[in-house]
């Protein structure tokens, strides 16, 4: 019976190495038998091999080593190959994926977001909703760059992009709101902050921007009527958290992105100089899911929880809309 069933059994045709195909796909991708090769954690030698074997077991050349710029491309055969490579590579990846999280006694869920948020806002938030459900395991990575979520297996990736930029099925999470921040140690020693002319005695803190006029010290000058900035005053950060560290510090002023400072205004760590100012962001904050997830139980209670945390944070803040300017003292 068993040899019947056997021989009624398709039979696979053979298959080259699957070392091989990957070795192939990552150099159709990358276009560089060396950057295939810091890809798969092996030599180039070692690729440069395999790329040649699977030439030899097919019979063809599957990659033209000549192709502009030194660049390695897929011939015509290569590129039918690639295609039928990376369509059965993903869906390998996607079963092997499901497997595991059934066969895991506890269930992972894999959270993306930029260093920023990650640290000021997201790291207790998901501390807490583990606590909540002790069988669900978090995985926090951070990157700068929109990652492609199913390529790097992340489920939800919390994104920072500008008003017009939000993808079909993006949740929004909050906006931003921009006004000046510092230590209460500095505001003690410096009485004059009670007053916008006394950003003229301080030193400033801003992190380098693009696109965004709300976090230039010129703009809130401007706005303020305090005149030019004065030459020297301006410290400059590459990215939000150190911004934010000298701050608490007590080594100047900076402009504060809430809800991402607002759990240091809570503790006490950060003040906010008048209340009555602010500016909203040319930014906002939404989560993005991994395609497939959307109906995924555990995917649904984070996400939810966290949009249930933004809107807290935006109706526990202290946010009055300025009717009008603190008077303008040099």
């Amino acid at each position: 019976m068993v040899n019947a069933v056997t021989r009624l059994m398709p039979r696979i045709p053979p298959i080259p190495p699957l070392a091989a195909l990957r070795a192939f796909e990552a150099v159709a991708r990358l276009g560089s038998f060396a950057r295939a090769a810091e890809e798969l954690h092996v030599t180039t030698s070692a690729v440069s091999h395999q790329v040649t074997g699977l030439e030899r077991i097919l019979g063809t050349i599957l990659i033209d080593r000549g192709g502009a710029g030194g660049r390695m491309i897929p011939t015509r055969t290569g590129k039918d190959l690639l295609a039928a490579v990376e369509g059965a590579l993903g869906e390998l990846g996607r079963v092997c994926e499901e497997i595991r999280r059934h066969s895991r006694q506890s269930r992972q869920v894999t959270v993306s977001a930029s260093m920023p948020i990650a640290a000021l806002w997201l790291a207790p938030r998901v501390a807490n909703f583990s606590a909540l459900h002790p069988g669900t395991e978090i995985a926090v990575v951070t990157t700068d760059e929109i990652p492609n979520l199913a390529r790097a297996g992340i489920d939800v990736a919390i994104l920072r992009i500008r008003l017009d930029e939000a993808a079909l099925g993006d949740q929004e999470l909050f906006p931003e709101t921009v006004f000046p921040v510092c230590s209460p140690a500095l505001l003690a020693s410096e009485p004059a902050l009670t007053d916008p002319g006394g950003l003229k005695r301080v030193r400033l803190l801003q992190e380098q921007h693009q696109r965004s006029p709300e976090m230039d010290w010129h703009t809130w000058f401007a706005l303020l009527g305090l005149g030019p900035v004065p030459t020297g005053n301006i410290v400059r950060f590459s990215s939000y958290a150190p911004t934010i560290g000298a701050a608490a510090a007590g080594t100047g002023v900076a402009l504060g992105r809430s809800p991402l400072i607002d759990f240091d205004l809570q503790s006490g760590r950060l003040v906010r100089l008048f209340p009555e100012v602010e500016r909203p962001g040319s930014w906002r904050f939404v989560m993005r899911l991994r395609p497939g997830l959307a109906k995924d139980r555990t995917v649904q209670a984070l996400t939810a929880f966290l949009r249930e945390q933004a809107t807290q944070g935006l109706r526990g803040a202290s946010r009055p809309h300025p009717s009008s300017l603190p008077n303008k003292r040099s």
